[in-house]
C-alpha cells in the first residue's frame, strides 16, 4: 500500500501553488470572500443581493457565483462555506453551518476571525474527527493522529468543488489516509497543523489581509 507524506520543507511549495491560484483570479477570490459574510447571515443569498453589496452587473455576478452551490431559486446557499449539510460541521458562535472540506475547516476561521469547532467524518473507517480551528491555529485535535488529504497542483478554480474539495478530508491516522490515497493517487498526506499554515502563506498578505481585516 503506497503513502505519500507531506514533510515540512514541501509546505512553501504547495502554498506557492495555491498563492499563484489566488493571484491569477484574484476579483474572483475577493468577491467570494465577501459572499462569505452575507452567507454567516445563515439563509439564502439572492444574486441582487450580492449585486447591490459588491456592486456588480448581473454578467459579473453570473460570472462570480459560477461553481457556488444555489438553491432551486438561484439563491447561493454554499461557496466553501455552506448552510446545506455536509460531511464536514462548522459550528461558527454557536450557529450551524457546513464546509465542503477540510481545508476548508482549517482555513476558514482565519478569513472570518472566529473559534469554530468541526466535526467530520474519516470517509475511510467512518470514526469522528473533532477539533477546534482558530484564525491561530488548530486546537483539541481528537484523535490526535487525525491528518488530512491534499490535492496538489490545483491551476484553476473551476470546478474547484469536484477538482480538490470532494477529495480533502479528515482521516483519524494516516493508515485510513493511506487507503484512501492509495484509491486516489496523486494526493498527499499532511498533519492538520501544517496544513494550516499553507492557508496562512495564502491569505495573510496583501491585499487579502486588509480585505479579511475589514469584513
Amino acid at each position: 500500500m503506497s503513502q505519500i507524506t507531506l514533510p515540512k520543507h514541501d509546505i512553501e511549495e504547495l502554498a506557492n501553488a495555491m498563492i499563484a491560484l489566488l493571484d491569477e483570479w484574484n476579483d474572483m477570490w475577493v468577491g467570494w470572500i465577501k459572499i462569505h459574510k452575507l452567507l454567516l447571515e445563515g439563509k439564502p443569498v439572492s444574486p441582487d443581493r450580492i449585486g447591490a453589496y459588491l456592486h456588480l452587473t448581473q454578467k459579473e455576478i453570473a460570472d462570480l457565483v459560477e461553481g457556488a452551490e444555489l438553491d432551486e431559486d438561484g439563491n447561493v446557499v454554499g461557496f466553501g462555506l455552506s448552510i446545506v449539510p455536509t460531511p464536514h460541521s462548522y459550528q461558527i458562535d454557536g450557529r450551524q453551518f457546513y464546509v465542503w472540506c477540510a481545508f476548508d475547516a482549517i482555513m476558514f476561521p482565519f478569513l472570518h476571525k472566529s473559534t469554530v469547532m468541526i466535526e467530520s467524518s474519516d470517509p475511510i473507517s467512518g470514526e469522528q474527527v473533532r477539533l477546534t480551528s482558530t484564525p491561530e491555529g488548530v486546537r483539541d485535535v481528537n484523535p490526535a493522529t487525525t491528518v488530512v488529504s491534499w490535492v496538489p497542483g490545483i491551476n484553476s478554480p473551476d470546478n474547484i468543488r469536484s477538482k480538490f474539495c470532494d477529495f480533502t478530508h479528515f482521516f483519524t491516522s494516516e493508515a485510513t489516509a493511506s487507503v484512501y490515497v492509495a484509491k486516489h493517487p496523486g494526493l498527499v498526506i499532511g498533519p492538520i497543523e501544517q496544513v494550516f499554515q499553507v492557508g496562512q502563506l495564502m491569505w495573510n498578505r496583501e491585499p487579502y489581509k486588509s480585505i479579511i481585516a475589514d469584513l
